[in-house]
């Protein structure tokens, strides 16, 4: 019996990994939400409670939206190109420039009482944490750089955005609407 084992050892290595892969597979088509049904969120910050900002942000979901899964960049370091898929974004002061392409100009009107992120007279960001002032949006959640303002930003080709050939609704407004009254 274990000669038999030892000398196919290989098949129950396959046998693993295909089930395995089978489970996953399917574990991902039953709690999965379609791009459509979720609105992304994605921080370049060391940590954040993303179960708790999750079930946060989905205590008010907009129409047609079932998810608001919220993630580390760090988290993802083997899917990177899942991070160009998001919604919106917590992105630090010295990360912005970086990325500054890649993220919507936004409606300031959209956003009352806000500090907005410009570049080239356009607002881009919504100021989220400054130590200095005491802003601290989530903080519950959230666990921002000391002493470095963080911004929350739109991405350029966000289906929630409400602009744009291929948008489905304007979702990311509102969840970001939702998530600025945060404790």
């Amino acid at each position: 019996m274990i000669k038999s084992v030892l000398r196919n050892w290989y098949r129950y290595v396959l046998w693993t990994l295909i089930s395995a892969v089978f489970w996953s597979w399917i574990f991902t088509l039953l709690f999965s939400a379609p791009v459509k049904k979720k609105v992304v969120l994605y921080a370049d910050l060391p940590s954040i409670d993303d179960r708790g900002l999750s079930i946060a942000l989905e205590e008010d979901l907009p129409e047609g939206i079932r998810r608001v899964p919220t993630n580390c960049f760090e988290d993802l370091m083997f899917d990177q190109n899942a991070v160009l898929h998001g919604d919106l974004y917590l992105i630090p002061e010295s990360h912005a420039e970086t990325y500054l392409d890649s993220f919507a100009p936004i409606d300031p009107a959209d956003f009352p009482d806000a500090s907005f992120y410009e570049s080239d007279g356009e607002a881009y960001g919504i100021l989220v944490y400054d130590e200095s002032t005491g802003l601290k949006i989530a903080g519950k959640y959230v666990y921002y750089l000391p002493g470095e303002r963080c911004w929350l930003f739109f991405n350029r080709d966000s289906v929630h955005l409400g602009t744009g050939d291929r948008a489905a609704d304007d979702a990311a407004i509102t969840v970001a609407q939702h998530f600025l009254n945060l404790p």
